[in-house]
């Protein structure tokens, strides 16, 4: 499958003063190599600090590599070529933690044309992607709706709209989901995958392991590294490293790989909690 992003020992590091004025450097990323394919649902993970959101940025140049610290490509352009950037941020659309920092109008629909309008796209067109991208996210009979007056959740969905009206190839959302109760959570997470279905590469940066469940890749990173990659299943097997870098399996997974090292008949790797709750339902008919 064609990689849309890579990152080559990518390293990123941050200035930073002590309280004598001592200026030190603090890696933010250090000697990261990634690749992301077209197409794919990718979740970073790890604790607050250990990376997630320097690599986001990273993805679509809003952070540039310093001089000799690795190379990051987005569809073949080198994110540090100046010449490259327009393209680079129309290809890699992002989406932040907090959706109230992200509106920029007082009517819904004016938000989502904000990012097209700027692109200096035809104004037909801009009325054409703001309907379509409302539609994506579910959120077209809010058009008219003051954003302050929704939830975090639909804040969110707006947001994403935004992001898709400028038409990415890439999804990033960092972090996008912590700020929202369960619901709210629910919805972005939606959407995401429904994108992903339409083809939309998708790379989702959480620290919430119940969100990845259904990604093709899990990235897992601490101290600004990668320490471990694969599937969900397989970063689950992993329990001692995802519990080091101060995650947790989630819930579901955990249960039933408990019950499966008692000698219980449950598939070890089952994230179905209906299912689960079955099981543990007939197990305890049965003693």
């Amino acid at each position: 499958m064609e990689n849309i992003i890579s990152l080559d020992n990518v390293s990123y590091y941050y200035k930073v003063y002590d309280e004598s004025g001592k200026r030190t450097f603090h890696a933010g990323v250090k000697n990261v190599t990634l690749d992301i394919q077209k197409g794919s649902f990718v979740a970073l993970v790890g604790h607050n600090g250990c990376g997630k959101s320097t690599l986001a940025k990273l993805l679509n140049g809003l952070l540039i590599p310093q001089q000799g610290k690795g190379k990051v490509l987005v569809n073949g352009l080198d994110t540090a070529d100046d010449k490259n950037l327009f393209e680079v941020r129309k290809t890699v659309g992002m989406v932040f933690q907090n959706p109230d920092n992200q509106m920029v109008a007082s009517i819904v629909e004016e938000d989502v044309a904000f990012g097209p309008e700027n692109l200096g796209i035809p104004q037909k067109e801009i009325v054409e992607r703001v309907t379509k991208s409302l539609q994506k996210v579910g959120m077209l009979e809010y058009a008219k709706r003051t954003p302050t007056r929704l939830s975090g959740g639909q804040k969110q969905r707006i947001a994403i709209a935004g992001a898709l009206a400028i038409q990415p190839q890439v999804l990033v959302l960092d972090e996008s989901t912590a700020m929202l109760d369960p619901m709210g959570r629910k919805e972005v997470l939606n959407v995401a995958h429904q994108l992903n279905k339409e083809g939309m590469t998708v790379v989702l940066i959480t620290h919430f392991m119940e969100e990845v469940l259904d990604a093709d890749v899990v990235v897992v990173m601490n101290n600004g590294e990668i320490v471990a990659k694969g599937t969900p299943m397989q970063i689950f097997d992993n329990a001692d490293v995802v519990d080091k870098v101060g995650l947790r399996l989630p819930r579901t997974v955990e249960l039933a790989a408990r019950l499966h090292a008692q000698g219980f008949d449950v598939d070890r790797h089952c994230t179905d909690a209906r299912l689960l709750g079955e099981k543990i339902c007939q197990l305890l008919q049965k003693n």
